[in-house]
């Protein structure tokens, strides 16, 4: 019986930092210096083709770039955003007298 293992079209951040031998937040440092090109999946996603590895490693790169891959992502919800502040109020304005 003969087993295919399939080919990966794109690897992790652990994956390159193991195949280099550095740590995955230097892989990070990398994506975002834009000097290893890498679709950007999520806000703390990045997968790395593995053809644009290929030629990083050979030093072969003419420029880096980070894709989305979809810009449907929603963002973030901001606690207190689009609420009202209420108005200060003059504490010597309530004051009655007796």
């Amino acid at each position: 019986m003969v087993h295919r293992m399939r080919t990966k079209l794109f690897l992790s951040p652990i994956e390159v930092a193991a195949e280099l031998s550095i740590s995955p937040s230097t892989v990070l440092r990398l994506i975002h210096e834009e000097r290893l090109p890498a679709i950007k999946v999520s806000d703390r996603i990045y997968r790395i083709p593995v053809a644009a590895f290929e030629k990083y490693k050979a030093g072969a790169l003419e420029a880096a770039f980070v894709a989305r891959v979809s810009e449907s992502t929603k963002p973030r919800p901001r606690i207190g955003a689009g609420e009202v502040i209420p108005e200060a109020v003059d504490a010597s304005a309530d004051v009655r007298t007796a």
